[in-house]
């Protein structure tokens, strides 16, 4: 599974510019009673699943483990069923992963992000030409 958090993040803090000196930038927010998944939430569960950890996932972003874990219940309230999958201790001291369906959120988003980056980016230059 390729990691797009780069590509996307640079979409969306230093964009490509165009021929004419414009870019766009686009932020995309799911919404359903409220907004809860977004590029910030779409790199913890990159770094979820890479790291096998929600503590090390969090070191590497540089966020607070409880935020994360706000953001981690506020996904699953919002759909309805957990995105991520946590053994408690043991020998191997635990792991957090995707479950399934957590994979597939994740890979839809990224489609999705990627499918509004590129339209974005064809339409102004091709209709915004000052």
């Amino acid at each position: 599974m390729k990691s797009i958090t780069k590509e996307l993040w640079f979409n969306t803090k230093k964009p490509r510019e165009f021929i004419s000196g414009m870019y766009v930038i686009t932020r995309i927010k799911i919404c359903k009673t409220r907004p809860f998944f977004s590029v910030g939430p779409m790199e913890l569960l990159e770094k979820i699943e890479t790291y096998s950890s929600i503590k090390k996932a969090t070191g590497a972003m540089g966020m607070s483990y409880t935020k994360a874990l706000r953001i981690i219940r506020n996904i699953e309230e919002e759909l309805g069923f957990p995105v991520v999958l946590s053994e408690k201790g043991g020998n191997n001291r635990g792991m957090t992963k995707l479950t399934e369906k957590g994979k597939e959120v994740l890979e839809t988003f990224k489609e999705i992000y990627t499918d509004v980056s590129a339209y974005a980016e064809k339409l102004i230059a091709e209709k915004f030409k000052f």
